[in-house]
């Protein structure tokens, strides 16, 4: 029981560290692409808040011993995917993305934490805990869209 614990608060400080660098990545584009400075800028602080919603879900899930499940999740895949974020700063600050990979790169992430259902990971009948994650996930999903709508209007194939 207490590996579960481990592993769930593992899981969730994994996906905070995350969120902060995926909003260092979009502040980060937001000075390199002026034109889309608002853009970057509303990204990135949508994902600082999903980082401290992580918190938020971390200290509901432990707090009064809250019943829940851990479901499959590999922490490999999640530095992996951590890894990938860090890649892209480093290319970003050797001035090797264009403004087109910038939206690319974000609609790839955001997707991939949506097909990969990180934050499902860790299921709880709490309905506090249940609530954030649900607008985590609503938000990831909105990023993604908004991402593509983007992408669209200024790329069209």
């Amino acid at each position: 029981m207490e590996d579960m614990y481990w592993k769930a608060g593992q899981v969730l400080d994994v996906l905070h560290k995350i969120e902060l660098i995926v909003a260092e990545l979009y502040r980060r584009f937001s000075h390199s692409f002026d034109q889309d400075r608002v853009f970057w800028e509303n990204l990135s602080q949508d994902e600082e808040s999903h980082a401290v919603m992580v918190t938020e879900l971390k200290n509901t899930l432990f707090k009064n011993g809250s019943p829940f499940e851990l479901g499959k999740i590999n922490l490999l895949a999640l530095s992996t995917y951590r890894q990938g974020i860090e890649t892209q700063l480093g290319r970003l600050e050797r001035g090797e993305l264009r403004r087109q990979n910038a939206f690319f790169i974000a609609r790839d992430f955001e997707k991939t934490l949506i097909d990969r259902r990180f934050y499902e990971s860790i299921q709880s009948e709490n309905p506090e805990y249940r609530a954030i994650q649900d607008k985590i996930r609503k938000e990831t999903e909105f990023h993604l869209q908004k991402l593509e709508n983007y992408i669209k209007t200024l790329f069209p194939l």
